[in-house]
């Protein structure tokens, strides 16, 4: 369900608390209390059985006796009567429902009842549920405490969504102690209806919203938490603190990569790929609410360091440079500055080490000069009480000098207890992040750093690696049919080896032997020394199994091999067991593992890193999710020891551009096939010249039924990912006036073909477009609108080739963008100067409004400008009836039938 209704809840106007009570230690009673006495504007109205009043204010005895519409309804009911209170606010149209019950688990008898008949009411009178067991939420810019909360804290502009009644209770109290404002307060509960990506989108469109911070404990759907938060990770920063990091989905794996991609590692994975940013203790989450409060973000990770002891400055220091972070290196005017300011300090550097009773004006130059450096990103100002300090009064000194400079975040560590409580109440009155420890101020500069270097490195535009990639789908849909048909979940190393080489992944020469005089026969043709491997349905593991034997040299030991390995495989009953001949590797190599397994939460996931025996032991290795193409790949690899090391070898150069490409394709490979619960390639062998698998295992749904196996390409995106790929079904060909072209969905790796359309533009047709004039499109626009969430975004262009180049260059781009509700979109389009009036325009929208039934969406709207006069002809020939006009603006809209949507001819 989309964020229909959620409304109800943040901007009410009439409320309805059922079971508001006279009994001060109930729960009726408190919520009641604190929605009238915290300043709401809007109406609140008690509902009890048999009082007349409840606090002073006129009781009715059922909702449906209220005369008014009401929008939200607090339940606060004995929990016997939850359902019968539902059926009342669905036949009342009330449009939120808020169950509280701490613990309420606990205090029904059959919850998972309970809980479908709650689902069931809601999707039957379409009201939205916040909990059970959530402590409700505050709106404290509406002074709305529709909850258990105690307090209302002032109004600030960060959302706090937390799974823990407690949690937000708790964060409430420090957050007024430290002067800290909040938009929202919300405590989710249960999550049987509202979740954290309804929130998200509602709040990733609110103004008094900045930044987001989440407390999870899990999440069931992770495409959908996923696609919300990518829409507004780049916009807002969205911080999430996740509980839990003992990994029990692990055990139950089959292959290495299984094994390794544990539920921790993939909830770190997915938040990075999204572009939030995880912290791991609560008390940081605490500061980090404080410092989002108060602080811009920091640019870069350059901290300067200002402090009366030296101590505490090699703590902030080395927590620096754990976390990744970096010592600011000073611009020589600032060394010289200091140097004048300070002649006592025998070499001024960063840390910049005062005297230990340096005089408020000392720290006030400091802070000045520090400010004023163009290689600083952020400054640590720390004091440690001593003899002759004042810490109020270096406090007050701080703060007048963070004047000059308000865009570099300044964070301040006053140390010690009673001596510094007054200065540290002074800091937090006047908006300044304040801790106790050196490393909490530390992990919140790097926390805030992390997220925008994470949006760095998604908004990179990867390189063009697979053109023309077409891998031979065909064939491997065959193997997977075939294994199913025959019940085998686990294939054999033969089809592993078609499937990975269907998809240009390369693999060793492989062959099978069927008998003894085979085994010797195929050694000899493919040359000593060889290796045999046993290939059996009951046993994955070969090397723990003992399935492999290395180095043979001749044809009798060849046999021997043979007998041992059909002897393993009847001790495991395969006595029917194939064995497998390959070329013994002797030149130098490293092992490497590429494997996916499919997580609960976010589907499948990829797994990279250092393979072979030791891969368990060395624990190095990444995981990240599918889609890859070049730059997530190569961002995937640089997390392992083992890229860092080839790196260091220029020898390797090409090796890593391989691996690349190996990732990309790979990543395919899996989005393709649905049925694929596991895959392991280890090791995957590299040398400077080469790379390819010496072994591998696929394991696949043991139900290979729909919609586990289904051709490639059939669905927009699969259920088995949680990260929409590239769209195939939808591109096709077409002619404009006898020109050849394609349309098909915009891949991040169009950038350069997108800024030469925009350079080609006129600046009537930008103005059309944009609504304004631009001199420029940067990188920082251009990945925007080139990089995109296809489960939100459809964005679809129409290339010609160039005779002269051979190169595609595109003539023009449509796009369809869904709003938050997920069933309106906008709709906007761009057509090069000489290719308007030749119908590209025209064959564009139509497969758009075709395409628009298809994903869901209900209502298409464009806003066009009134001058515009070609394009408004264009959206009335295309069913589109104007709803809004004024003297500068025409907004259109049509309805769209919703249906099946239409695929093009697809990859070939």
């Amino acid at each position: 369900m989309p964020i229909k209704n959620i409304e109800a809840f943040f901007n009410p106007k009439r409320i309805a608390v059922i079971g508001a009570n006279e009994e001060p230690r109930s729960i009726g009673y408190f919520i009641f209390r604190n929605l009238i006495g915290r300043g709401f504007k809007g109406v609140v109205y008690p509902v009890h059985p048999s009082l007349e009043a409840v606090q002073g204010v006129e009781a009715f005895s059922s909702i449906s006796a209220i005369p008014r519409d009401i929008d939200l309804a607090i339940l606060a009911t004995p929990v016997e009567r939850i359902i019968d209170a539902l059926e009342e606010c669905g036949q009342k149209r009330v449009r939120g429902v808020t169950i509280l019950y701490p613990d309420f688990e606990n205090r029904v008898g059959d919850y998972r009842l309970m809980e479908s008949r709650i689902r069931h009411l809601s999707s039957k009178y379409g009201f939205r549920v916040l909990g059970p067991n959530s402590s409700g939420f505050i709106r404290p810019g509406a002074h709305l405490n529709a909850g258990l909360f105690p307090a209302m804290p002032g109004k600030g502009n960060i959302a706090f969504i937390s799974k823990s009644a407690t949690l937000s209770t708790a964060l409430l109290d420090r957050a007024m102690e430290k002067n800290v404002g909040f938009s929202y307060i919300v405590s989710l509960g249960a999550k049987l209806d509202i979740g954290f990506s309804d929130l998200i989108d509602y709040l990733g469109v609110d103004p008094e919203t900045k930044a987001i911070i989440l407390y999870i404990e899990h999440i069931r759907r992770g495409r959908k938490f996923l696609t919300a938060v990518r829409s507004f990770a780049g916009s807002k920063p969205i911080i999430v603190v996740k509980s839990g990091k003992f990994d029990v989905s692990a055990h139950v794996a089959l292959t290495h990569s299984g094994v390794l991609a544990g539920e921790d590692r993939v909830y770190d994975a997915a938040f990075k790929r999204a572009g939030a940013v995880r912290i791991d203790e609560i008390l940081d989450l605490f500061y980090l609410a404080e410092t989002l409060a108060k602080q811009r973000r920091p640019k870069g990770k350059r901290l300067a360091v200002i402090t009366n002891a030296g101590a505490p400055s090699i703590i902030a220091v080395d927590s620096l440079l754990r976390l990744e972070g970096e010592l600011a290196g000073f611009e020589q005017e600032t060394l010289e500055n200091l140097q004048r300011i300070f002649p006592t300090i025998r070499q001024v550097r960063n840390p910049v080490n005062l005297l230990t009773n340096a005089s408020p004006e000392n720290y006030g130059a400091a802070v000045r000069a520090c400010l004023h450096d163009n290689g600083v990103d952020g400054l640590l100002v720390m004091h440690v009480p001593f003899f002759g300090t004042r810490p109020l009064d270096t406090a007050k000194a701080v703060v007048a000098a963070m004047g000059s400079n308000g865009f570099i975040p300044v964070f301040t560590v006053w140390m010690g207890g009673e001596q510094v409580l007054e200065a540290r109440d002074f800091l937090n009155e006047k908006g300044v992040p304040t801790f106790v420890t050196p490393e909490q101020a530390v992990r919140s500069f790097t926390s805030l750093y992390c997220y925008d270097y994470n949006l760095q490195l998604l908004r990179e535009t990867p390189a063009t690696i697979l053109k023309d990639f077409a891998p031979d789908t065909r064939r491997a849909w065959e193997i997977c049919k075939k294994a199913s048909d025959e019940k085998r979940p686990l294939l054999n190393l033969n089809e592993v080896k078609e499937m990975l080489l269907a998809y240009g992944i390369p693999v060793i020469t492989t062959q099978r032997a069927l008998n003894e005089d085979e085994a010797i026969e195929k050694s000899g043709e493919i040359g000593y020394p060889v290796v045999l491997k046993v290939d059996s349905q009951k046993i994955f593991h070969k090397w723990e199994a003992g399935g492999v034997v290395l180095n043979i040299r001749d044809q009798q030991e060849a046999g021997e091999a043979f007998r041992r390995l059909k002897g393993i495989a009847q001790a495991h009953g395969d006595p029917g067991a194939h064995v497998l001949v390959q070329p013994m590797i002797i030149r130098h190599g490293l092992e490497l593992v590429i494997g996916s397994k499919k997580d609960p939460s976010f589907g499948m996931v990829i797994v990279f890193g250092t393979g072979g025996t030791l891969l368990e032991a060395l624990g190095d290795y990444a995981v990240g999710l599918p889609p890859l193409n070049q730059t997530l790949a190569r961002r995937l690899m640089e997390e392992t020891k083992i890229c860092k090391y080839l790196h260091q070898h220029e020898a390797y150069a090409q090796t890593l551009r391989m691996l690349e490409e190996v990732l990309v394709r790979f990543s395919q490979l899996i989005i393709d096939f649905p049925c694929i619960r596991e895959i392991d390639i280890n090791p995957f062998l590299v040398t400077e010249a080469e790379g390819f698998a010496l072994d591998a295992g696929i394991l696949l749904e043991k139900d290979v039924q729909p919609p586990f196996f289904r051709y490639p390409g059939e669905e927009l995106c699969p259920s088995h990912l949680s990260i929409c790929p590239y769209p195939f079904k939808y591109v096709t060909e077409t002619s404009v006036d006898g020109t050849s072209a394609v349309i098909r969905p915009i891949r991040p790796e169009d950038e350069p073909l997108i800024y030469e359309l925009f350079k080609g533009l006129s600046n009537e047709t930008i103005r059309f477009r944009f609504g304004q004039f631009l001199t420029d499109m940067p990188h920082e626009k251009l990945v925007r609108y080139c990089q995109i969430d296809y489960d939100r975004e459809l964005a679809f262009i129409a290339a010609v080739r160039e005779e002269e180049t051979g190169s595609d260059k595109i003539i023009a781009d449509v796009r369809i963008i869904k709003q938050p509700d997920l069933e309106t979109a906008e709709l906007a389009i761009l057509v090069a100067d000489e290719w308007q009036g030749h119908g590209i325009g025209t064959r564009l929208l139509d497969y758009c409004i075709k395409i628009a039934g298809g994903i869901g969406v209900r209502t298409l709207w464009m806003e066009i400008l009134r001058n515009n006069a070609r394009m408004l002809h264009l959206a009335a020939t295309c069913g589109f009836t104007t709803v809004y006009s004024d003297e500068d603006m025409v907004k259109v809209e049509r309805g769209i039938t919703l249906e099946a949507g239409v695929p093009g001819s697809g990859r070939s």
